[in-house]
Protein backbone atom coordinates (compact mmCIF):
# COMPACT_ATOMS: atom_id res chain seq x y z
CA UNK A 1 0.00 0.00 0.00
CA UNK A 2 2.95 2.47 0.43
CA UNK A 3 3.94 1.84 -2.87
CA UNK A 4 0.37 2.69 -4.16
CA UNK A 5 0.49 6.00 -2.48
CA UNK A 6 3.54 6.68 -3.76
CA UNK A 7 2.43 5.28 -6.88
CA UNK A 8 -0.92 7.54 -6.51
CA UNK A 9 0.94 10.31 -5.59
CA UNK A 10 3.68 10.13 -8.84
CA UNK A 11 0.55 9.96 -10.90
CA UNK A 12 -1.17 12.93 -9.50
CA UNK A 13 2.27 14.91 -9.93
CA UNK A 14 2.44 13.58 -13.24
CA UNK A 15 -1.16 14.74 -13.93
CA UNK A 16 -0.41 17.97 -12.30
CA UNK A 17 2.61 18.80 -14.64
CA UNK A 18 1.04 18.02 -17.87
CA UNK A 19 -1.97 20.23 -16.96
CA UNK A 20 0.65 22.83 -16.56
CA UNK A 21 2.82 21.93 -19.38
CA UNK A 22 -0.73 21.85 -21.56
CA UNK A 23 -1.32 25.38 -20.06
CA UNK A 24 2.12 26.75 -20.83
CA UNK A 25 2.09 25.33 -24.30
CA UNK A 26 -1.20 27.12 -24.54
CA UNK A 27 0.53 30.19 -23.50
CA UNK A 28 3.40 29.79 -25.82
CA UNK A 29 1.25 29.50 -28.90
CA UNK A 30 -0.54 33.17 -27.79
CA UNK A 31 2.78 34.78 -27.08
CA UNK A 32 3.87 33.27 -30.55
CA UNK A 33 0.72 34.69 -32.16
CA UNK A 34 1.19 38.12 -30.90
CA UNK A 35 5.05 37.70 -31.41
CA UNK A 36 3.77 37.21 -35.13
CA UNK A 37 1.07 39.65 -35.16
CA UNK A 38 3.74 42.42 -33.24
CA UNK A 39 5.58 41.64 -36.21
CA UNK A 40 3.28 42.34 -39.14
CA UNK A 41 2.44 45.30 -36.99
CA UNK A 42 5.99 46.60 -37.14
CA UNK A 43 5.77 45.89 -41.08
CA UNK A 44 3.13 47.95 -41.63
CA UNK A 45 4.49 50.88 -39.30
CA UNK A 46 7.52 50.77 -41.15
CA UNK A 47 5.70 50.63 -44.52
CA UNK A 48 3.76 54.04 -43.61
CA UNK A 49 6.86 55.31 -41.72
CA UNK A 50 8.95 54.85 -45.47
CA UNK A 51 5.52 56.48 -47.41
CA UNK A 52 5.24 59.55 -44.92
CA UNK A 53 9.02 59.74 -45.33
CA UNK A 54 8.82 59.73 -48.88
CA UNK A 55 5.84 62.28 -48.77
CA UNK A 56 8.15 64.52 -46.91
CA UNK A 57 10.79 64.61 -49.22
CA UNK A 58 8.32 65.24 -51.98
CA UNK A 59 6.83 68.41 -49.79
CA UNK A 60 10.31 69.49 -49.44
CA UNK A 61 11.07 69.21 -53.21
CA UNK A 62 7.48 71.06 -53.86
CA UNK A 63 8.62 73.55 -51.27
CA UNK A 64 12.15 74.14 -53.05
CA UNK A 65 10.64 74.24 -56.42
CA UNK A 66 7.93 77.07 -55.07
CA UNK A 67 10.57 79.29 -53.52
CA UNK A 68 13.05 79.18 -56.53
CA UNK A 69 9.90 80.27 -58.80
CA UNK A 70 9.20 82.78 -56.25
CA UNK A 71 12.80 84.06 -56.41
CA UNK A 72 12.72 84.17 -60.30
CA UNK A 73 9.49 86.25 -60.18
CA UNK A 74 11.02 88.26 -57.46
CA UNK A 75 13.97 89.06 -60.13
CA UNK A 76 11.61 89.60 -62.81
CA UNK A 77 8.96 91.66 -61.09
CA UNK A 78 12.31 94.34 -60.22
CA UNK A 79 14.27 94.08 -63.61
CA UNK A 80 10.58 94.66 -64.82
CA UNK A 81 10.03 97.52 -62.51
CA UNK A 82 13.46 99.22 -63.04
CA UNK A 83 12.89 99.14 -67.26
CA UNK A 84 9.45 100.77 -66.22
CA UNK A 85 11.20 103.52 -64.46
CA UNK A 86 13.64 104.43 -67.24
CA UNK A 87 10.89 104.21 -69.75
CA UNK A 88 9.09 106.77 -67.01
CA UNK A 89 11.87 108.79 -67.00
CA UNK A 90 12.40 109.33 -70.52
CA UNK A 91 8.93 110.18 -71.14
CA UNK A 92 9.07 113.14 -68.25
CA UNK A 93 12.40 114.57 -69.66
CA UNK A 94 10.59 114.22 -73.14
CA UNK A 95 7.53 116.22 -71.47
CA UNK A 96 9.96 118.70 -69.72
CA UNK A 97 11.59 119.41 -73.37
CA UNK A 98 8.40 119.97 -74.56
CA UNK A 99 7.05 122.20 -71.36
CA UNK A 100 10.40 124.58 -72.04
CA UNK A 101 9.77 124.83 -75.78
CA UNK A 102 6.23 125.58 -75.41
CA UNK A 103 7.48 128.57 -73.02
CA UNK A 104 10.01 129.63 -75.39
CA UNK A 105 7.93 129.86 -77.94
CA UNK A 106 5.25 131.79 -75.97
CA UNK A 107 7.92 133.88 -74.81
CA UNK A 108 9.46 134.72 -78.53
CA UNK A 109 5.56 135.23 -79.51
CA UNK A 110 5.33 137.61 -76.59
CA UNK A 111 8.54 139.60 -77.43
CA UNK A 112 7.73 139.93 -81.28
CA UNK A 113 4.05 141.04 -80.43
CA UNK A 114 5.23 143.74 -78.27
CA UNK A 115 8.51 144.75 -80.81
CA UNK A 116 5.61 145.03 -83.49
CA UNK A 117 3.25 146.88 -81.39
CA UNK A 118 5.82 149.47 -80.89
CA UNK A 119 7.13 150.07 -84.26
CA UNK A 120 6.19 152.61 -86.19
CA UNK A 121 5.83 151.06 -89.58
CA UNK A 122 3.55 147.86 -88.10
CA UNK A 123 1.57 150.54 -86.68
CA UNK A 124 0.98 152.68 -89.93
CA UNK A 125 0.38 149.19 -91.73
CA UNK A 126 -1.68 148.10 -89.10
CA UNK A 127 -3.85 151.08 -88.71
CA UNK A 128 -6.13 151.63 -91.49
CA UNK A 129 -5.96 155.61 -93.47
CA UNK A 130 -8.50 157.43 -92.43
CA UNK A 131 -10.10 159.23 -95.18
CA UNK A 132 -11.84 162.39 -94.81
CA UNK A 133 -15.34 162.29 -94.50
CA UNK A 134 -17.47 164.43 -96.97
CA UNK A 135 -20.57 165.26 -96.75
CA UNK A 136 -22.70 165.62 -99.99
CA UNK A 137 -25.87 167.52 -99.93
CA UNK A 138 -28.47 166.80 -102.97
CA UNK A 139 -29.98 169.27 -105.00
Amino acid sequence: MLFDNKSTNSDTKLAVLEERLSSYEVMMRKIDEAIQIMGKTSQSISKMLAVHEEKIDHCSKTDESISKSIEDMRNENKSQHREVEKRIDGLETKIDEVVKFRWMILGAVVFISFALSQSPLIIDILTPDSQPVKIESKK
